[in-house]
Formats: C-alpha cells, structure tokens, sequence
C-alpha cells in the first residue's frame, strides 16, 4: 500500500511539474504573439511605403545614427532588414534544410547595400549562388561564426565584421543601437520556434535586425517563412547562441558576427 501511495505521489508530482512548465510555455508564447503584433505593424507599413517609391535600391537602405546618438543607447530598434527564408520556393530539400547560413548572410549583404532581395525566386537563386561559393571556399555545409565572416569578406570587402564572444543582452543592443546587425549560430532547438519542424534544427543560423522596450529581441529568422521579424525574448535568444563546434553545438562557444557599414 505504502509503494503504490508512493508512485501515485510520484507521478502527481510529475503531472504538476509538467503542467507547470507547460503552463509557462503558453504564458511565453502569448507574450511573444502580443509583441509580434505591435513589431510586424511598422514593418509592413515601411513594406507599403517602400513599394510606392520609385527607387527600390533606397527602401532596405541603412539609417545610421549620428555620432551624437550612438553614445547612447536606443530604447528600441528596429532596423528594416529584407526578409527571405532559406527556402524561399518552399522547397524544404537538403539543400535548403541547411542554407540558413546562406540566407542569413544575404539578407545582411542586402541591407547594407541598400538592395532587396526580389522575387521568390531570386531568393533562391542567390542563396543557391552563395551555397556553391562555400563550396568553393571549402567549408562544410555547416558553417562556423569564422566561416560566416569569410564569406561576408568574400562578398563585400567594405564589411567591418567582427566576432562578440559571451555577448549579454546589453551587448547586443548596443551593436544594434549603432546601426550594426548580428548573425547569431545557435542551437536551433533551444529557440522553441513553434514554426520549425519538430524537433527543430540542432543547428541554426539567424540575424538580429533590433530589439524592444520590453524584452525582446527582433530577429529575421530564415528557418521558417513566417521568420520576418519574428521576436525572442532575450532569455531564450542568448540560451540558444552555439556556434558550430564541430557539431556538438551544446558546447559551442557563445559567440556571435557583429557587422557594420
């Protein structure tokens, strides 16, 4: 009596901890959803905008803040970034599971040239353009936040790009308060992107185009095409930050590409 007392004991105790953690998961995602709402408003306003300007080079061009302003830090930021997934076609092939790299190195190429990225498929066209350059530089198919910087020099020499290692919160809001953009390696899984295909990427590769007010982080993730600013809290993002490491990413090194004009 006393042992089947015990293990009912047991398993409640499992059953609250469960629905705790539950609970808070949908406490987090509620948030999340709330601040997707107030971010994604100005994005497609400035999408709108964009689209009845007659120079389409000017519409992702960076606005830099001045000298006076960048000693300060911003209360928020949100830098207008074009969007594209890894898979622009849908076309979730091999190839496209893991060109998140890619993508993420093209959105920032494209921001800092002041040039969208086009059409669905001129996405993946210049994805699959970048893709074959790895290739011919001889990285593997994962790339490290090293390798990241190589193919971003090998792109636009004009970059000024740099590694931040154990960057905290305030970290990363200074860089992006300068007018910087970030290229994050993480641990795909730790991000709990209800959008990634179960159980989601061990390891991915995002940017960070700004932040909020009130805790979060806005990033344009390529590992699903619902990722144009899509937001993070902080916690969550700076837990997932891995790089590569030879593929045990849970022991990457907290470390991150911090790049400028």
């Amino acid at each position: 009596m006393k042992r089947l007392l015990l293990a009912i004991s047991i398993v409640l105790v499992v059953f609250a901890v469960a629905s705790k953690d539950r609970i808070i998961s949908f406490i987090e995602r509620r948030q999340e959803i709330a601040v997707q709402e107030q971010v994604k408003l100005p994005v497609a306003e400035a999408l709108a905008s964009s689209a009845s300007t007659t120079t389409s080079s000017s519409s992702f061009a960076p606005s830099l803040p001045s000298s006076s302003a960048s000693s300060s830090l911003r209360a928020a930021v949100n830098w207008d970034v074009p969007f594209t997934s890894q898979a622009p076609l849908g076309n979730w092939d091999e190839l496209h599971q893991e060109a998140c790299e890619e993508a993420s190195v093209l959105m920032v190429l494209r921001y800092f040239q002041g040039t969208p990225i086009g059409t669905p498929e001129q996405a993946d066209q210049a994805i699959q353009s970048l893709v074959l350059r790895n290739e011919e530089l001889g990285f593997p198919v994962d790339d490290t936040a090293e390798e990241v910087i190589v193919l971003l020099r090998d792109q636009d020499s004009t970059l000024k790009t740099e590694l931040l290692h154990d960057p905290s919160a305030d970290d990363l809001k200074r860089v992006l308060s300068e007018g910087a953009l970030v290229i994050v390696p993480a641990q795909g899984q730790f991000l709990k992107n209800p959008y990634f295909t179960p159980p989601g990427p061990r390891y991915h590769m995002l940017v960070l185009r700004g932040y909020t007010d009130n805790g979060f982080v806005i990033t344009n993730d390529p590992g699903t095409k619902r990722g144009e600013a899509y937001v993070y809290s902080w916690e969550r993002m700076l837990n997932a930050i891995h790089d590569w490491n030879d593929g045990d990413v849970e022991n990457g090194a907290k470390v991150v590409v911090v790049v400028r004009r």
